[in-house]
């Protein structure tokens, strides 16, 4: 997710050669493209509860398929122990494990820093939950980023992204509950399971500045429905592509 700066010129090049309309989509931390001479292009996101989001990565990374994936895309990487497979979040909080402790300025190996993204490719962004990286990633979302969207929010998120990025986004609410029975398939990891709210909310407490980039996104995705002055219940209904 980060990039040299040789990575991302070429990043950007890459982009910048694609016939519009075109999409590209990539785990990395935000680029700005005007620094290399190339035109901005549309930045789109989601983002989730962050306890929740570090909680869905830590059984993602356990499944059985993630790991075999991973094992054939590089052979060279050990397969995990039976033991760290075995260990559930709640004994990994509580136990004190430094997998589950979430210390300000730490630098994680997971996706535990939803502010890392938007902050960017500045070596400042990557301490867990930090000032600067909350700042600077809500500078950054105000300034370039059309529309980021709330996963709890998804009718909302469809609704703004249809008329805030028409050309990529018409009909999205249509073909998203149109397809759902299809699309919840996708990536859903079935060896999740429930954890108790006391172990969230004991975590949750570190993550305070994350959780205040959180709320930020879901303020403004709220402010830009409101500007669009929708009849009531608009947000609810889904309309036939065409």
């Amino acid at each position: 997710i980060k990039l040299t700066v040789r990575e991302q010129k070429r990043l950007v090049q890459l982009v910048d050669v694609f016939r519009p309309p075109s999409v590209y989509v990539k785990h990395v931390c935000y680029v700005n493209f005007t620094q290399y001479n190339i035109s901005q292009p549309i930045y789109v996101n989601m983002v989730r509860d962050p306890v929740e989001r570090v909680i869905s990565w830590y059984y993602y990374v356990r499944a059985p398929w993630y790991f075999v994936e991973r094992k054939q895309a590089f052979p060279e990487l050990p397969l995990p122990s039976s033991k760290w497979l075995r260990k559930d979040y709640e004994t990994c909080v509580m136990s004190g494990d430094k997998e589950c402790q979430y210390k300000d300025g730490d630098e994680r190996p997971d996706f535990a820093q939803l502010t890392e993204f938007f902050c960017g490719q500045d070596p400042k962004c990557t301490g867990f939950n930090t000032e600067f990286a909350m700042q600077k990633a809500k500078e950054n979302v105000e300034r370039h980023y059309a529309v980021v969207g709330i996963l709890e929010e998804m009718n909302m998120t469809l609704t703004v992204l249809e008329h805030y990025v028409p050309r990529f986004f018409k009909g999205a609410k249509y073909l998203y509950w149109n397809e759902m029975k299809r699309f919840s398939k996708v990536n859903k990891n079935i060896y999740k399971p429930k954890v108790l709210d006391k172990v969230k909310e004991f975590v949750r407490k570190n993550f305070t500045r994350e959780m205040e980039f959180y709320d930020f996104c879901r303020q403004r995705l709220h402010r830009q429905y409101a500007a669009l002055k929708l009849p009531p219940g608009e947000m609810n209904s889904i309309h036939t592509a065409t």
